[in-house]
């Protein structure tokens, strides 16, 4: 049962629940003790569902009410598209090869003018 159900359930159903699946996870854990078991996630499974109804009877003595989620109708999101501005300055901007070209020359330029700053110190100072 999920937690939708069990919070449906008066406190004495949730109580026979409770019993009920107590009893089913001792049988469990003997047929896991008598090497029977075959499917050991049961275990598992029965544990969290104590663990549920546990909670459930606990919230109740608090006073604690917990309002039902609601059903969610698809979890996939609608794609975004995009607007013709965003379009078209994505077509306006250079590529990355491009800029790769730029910054090359531009370190290319600077270059050439340490070069030369450096030649004239040279030669200003063989004068």
């Amino acid at each position: 049962m999920n937690v939708d159900e069990l919070r449906e359930l008066s406190s004495a159903d949730l109580t026979e629940r409770l019993d009920e699946v107590n009893e089913e996870f001792f049988n469990l854990r003997f047929q896991n003790a008598t090497g029977q078991l075959e499917n050991f996630a049961q275990i598992k499974l029965v544990k969290r569902e104590i663990a549920r109804i546990n909670t459930i009877v606990h919230e109740r003595e608090l006073g604690i009410e917990i309002e039902p989620k609601p059903v969610k109708e698809s979890k996939a999101k609608p794609k975004k598209e995009r607007s013709r501005k965003a379009k078209a300055d994505k077509d306006d901007k250079p590529d990355k090869g491009e800029k790769a070209d730029k910054a090359v020359k531009a370190e290319k330029a600077d270059d050439n003018k340490a070069e030369k700053a450096d030649k004239a110190d040279d030669d200003a100072g063989e004068d």
